[in-house]
């Protein structure tokens, strides 16, 4: 005797949906692009918003560049000013009357010693290979062997085009930053925005037919017994 009933129909029609559903997700895992749309008007979207944060993506990095580039050049230009004030004391104690020549020629001497100092910060100020503080980077320390222990008014001027310097350099690092948190802000939305076009994640896909598999293994043990038992039932009965 046959026995048929309303869940083994229900069995069947899960197993032909699960197999349905995996035969789909398996054709998705082979094209590695999946997209909830039906035509490809989404796959374009989602490729230019991808587009969009790969761009401002490698703008952060250049930031990141800029801002270590000019972080050296900052150091400098600080080791440099830390200089320039020693000079400046250096002058205006030699410059006193009451100093005689032996104590003057002491004092050239440890002005020409620190000016030498700031010359190699200068010329070894790199990045990447090239000097910084030369002027091809837009930054420029030029004149620290043109200062003089007599000339106090050259050494206020240099004073003064380094402090001008240092404001250019402080603005460029504000900026860099700046940029650095407006690309990071824009590629989370966009990240979001890419996220509701994109389709679930391929290994939160795989789970979901990991559970459907449970599902139906739970389901035909379940109709497997039941059937078991009608049959058990149906023998008895005929005896």
């Amino acid at each position: 005797m046959k026995v048929s009933s309303s869940s083994n129909t229900q069995v069947l029609n899960l197993i032909t949906q699960n197999k349905s559903q995996t035969d789909i997700m398996l054709e998705k895992i082979n094209a590695t692009k999946e997209l909830s749309g039906k035509d490809g008007a989404n796959l374009v979207v989602s490729d230019t918003l991808a587009s969009q944060i790969a761009s401002l993506s490698q703008g952060v990095q250049n930031a990141n560049e800029t801002i270590g580039m000019y972080q050296i050049a900052d150091a400098s230009v600080q080791a440099i000013q830390s200089g320039t004030d020693k000079l400046n004391d250096l002058s205006v104690r030699y410059n006193s009357a009451t100093l005689g020549s032996d104590q003057k020629a002491i004092l050239e001497k440890q002005f020409n010693e620190i000016s030498s100092s700031m010359q190699d910060i200068v010329a070894q100020t790199t990045y990447n290979g090239q000097n910084l503080l030369s002027g091809n980077s837009g930054l420029s320390v030029s004149g620290v062997s043109d200062l003089t222990i007599k000339d106090q008014e050259g050494i206020a001027n240099f004073r003064e085009n380094l402090s001008s310097l240092s404001s250019t350099i402080s603005s460029q690092l504000n900026s860099a930053s700046s940029s650095i948190t407006t690309s990071l802000t824009a590629m989370t939305n966009l990240s979001s925005a890419n996220a509701q076009i994109s389709e679930k994640p391929l290994d939160q896909k795989i789970a979901e037919i990991n559970s459907d598999q449970i599902k139906l293994s739970s389901s035909v043990l379940t109709q497997i017994h039941q059937n078991s038992m009608m049959q058990q039932n149906i023998s008895a009965l005929l005896v």
